[in-house]
């Protein structure tokens, strides 16, 4: 392991070593903090105890050292990983099918131009959502399978050609040999017990938005006529649950006006569903709800700090609080998996609009210079491959990054839309990114000090144990 390959960083008093290339951290004192970079430069266990003899008791010393040494024994942490190869296979996993650039909502922090992303208010026809499906399924290649995903505006307001859609797509897929999943986002209006039934029997996954508490939600996620919509989503979602019995994520925003956003996950959690994720808005830094300025960056990290003791209190009390910023990273610190692209936008994955031009992804269709193709004429390879082979390694200020393996570079479209630069990344995201990773190391941190009960309760709840059957 070479000395640039190490970070270490102190949270709330716990300090923790961070193997930027294979993305393994753990927990060390104050003495291994002085003798693990002593440890890397020489290499020579006995020229680094010799070396800090006079600082350190013997037994104080060699504790540190056996703490090291276990570090290095754990087989990832100073590993040499594999060599990153961009692959490049260009088959298709997915597409998001904009099925309506129109919405009945009319969201104040909407990044998509209240669902028209710019463009004229339209929905996509049968016969282009057919030749979507074809499209993907002809450049899949031997993909075993595709998934197909609806994305508006409301998507909902397109519910008969979404129908059509998925009967098609099941049937070419069988042709093909192939499997097809679905999925769908959506503001959860439009649920009537017919589209319940579709989506669960279609075995969709799904996201709904849905911002926390009445008082949060409506202050942003009116309808067009300026009415609320809190209690008619939640009761929506509730019988979706209750009834049908369909996993599905609870998505909400915030932005500077709702700087309280632990409470949305508060609520969220305690009205039962089992999947949330509570994110900053994607808006344009000059947009008066953006958080953009450091004030408001320190703002929502303070938040975070909130969250983070929200989360450890209700794990100790066998009440384990969803949420995807914190579950995810508690995953990877267990785990650890580098990543070099956080997704696979224009290479892996694509959007289509409703009049058939093709984007890497449902987020990038917002700015048209980022289109890489139509349905008609096939790919532009040029516009395609710039999406394509983008990974951290060609991100300007991500080389240097500590945490660049674990998110991968961020998203492609923020980074246009922020930076207007696709190589840079949107700092304030960046710097959200790593105060929730170190939070994550620190709650996990505390529930192993807690004891295994609360260590394997953390790890069933982010998927990593199996729950034990009563």
């Amino acid at each position: 392991m070479h000395i640039d390959d190490l970070y270490c960083f102190t949270v709330r008093n716990k300090t923790f070593a961070y193997d930027i290339r294979t993305t393994a951290c753990a927990g060390i004192d104050n003495v291994a903090l002085s003798v693990l970079p002593a440890l890397i430069r020489a290499s020579d266990q006995k020229a680094v105890a010799e070396q800090l003899a006079s600082t350190y008791p013997e037994e104080t010393l060699d504790a540190a050292l056996n703490q090291c040494n276990s570090l290095f024994n754990s087989g990832v942490f100073g590993a040499i990983p594999p060599a990153y190869r961009h692959t490049p296979d260009r088959s298709l996993l997915g597409v998001a099918l904009h099925v309506s650039h129109t919405c009945n909502l009319g969201c104040t922090y909407c990044y998509a131009d209240k669902g028209t992303f710019g463009r004229q208010s339209q929905l996509m026809t049968d016969a282009t959502i057919k030749q979507s499906i074809d499209f993907v399924f002809e450049h899949s290649g031997r993909q075993p399978s595709v998934n197909i995903g609806f994305f508006g505006g409301e998507p909902l307001l397109n519910f008969p050609v979404i129908q059509e859609a998925v009967k098609y797509a099941q049937e070419q897929a069988r042709k093909r040999n192939q499997e097809v999943s679905f999925s769908l986002t959506s503001n959860g209006t439009l649920l009537t017990d017919e589209i319940m039934a579709f989506l669960a029997d279609a075995r969709f996954s799904l996201i709904f938005s849905l911002d926390g508490p009445a008082n949060i939600h409506d202050k942003m996620r009116k309808d067009r006529r300026g009415h609320a919509t809190h209690g008619q989503i939640l009761e929506n979602l509730i019988r979706l649950r209750d009834t049908f019995n369909t996993d599905f994520m609870v998505r909400g925003t915030f932005t500077r006006n709702t700087p309280n956003f632990a409470d949305q996950v508060l609520f969220l959690n305690d009205m039962g569903f089992s999947s949330v994720s509570v994110e900053p808005a994607q808006l344009h830094p000059d947009d008066p709800l953006s958080i953009t300025s450091q004030t408001d960056i320190e703002c929502v990290k303070q938040e975070y700090d909130r969250l983070g003791d929200l989360y450890l209190q209700r794990l100790k009390d066998d009440k384990p609080l969803h949420f995807y910023h914190f579950d995810k990273p508690l995953r990877d610190i267990l785990e650890p998996s580098p990543q070099h692209t956080q997704c696979g936008a224009g290479k892996g994955f694509i959007a289509i609009t409703p009049e058939g031009d093709v984007f890497p992804c449902f987020e990038a269709v917002v700015e048209p210079e980022n289109q890489i193709g139509h349905i008609n004429s096939g790919f532009e390879k040029k516009n395609r491959e710039r999406f394509a082979r983008m990974h951290v390694g060609k991100r300007r200020g991500c080389t240097e990054c500590w945490i660049r393996y674990h998110c991968g570079g961020g998203c492609h479209a923020f980074n246009i839309r922020y930076n207007d630069n696709l190589h840079k990344p949107y700092e304030p995201f960046c710097e959200f990114i790593k105060h929730r990773y170190m939070l994550s190391a620190w709650i996990l941190s505390e529930a192993i000090e807690a004891g295994e009960d609360t260590l394997n309760r953390l790890k069933t709840h982010v998927g990593l144990l199996k729950p034990v059957q009563d």
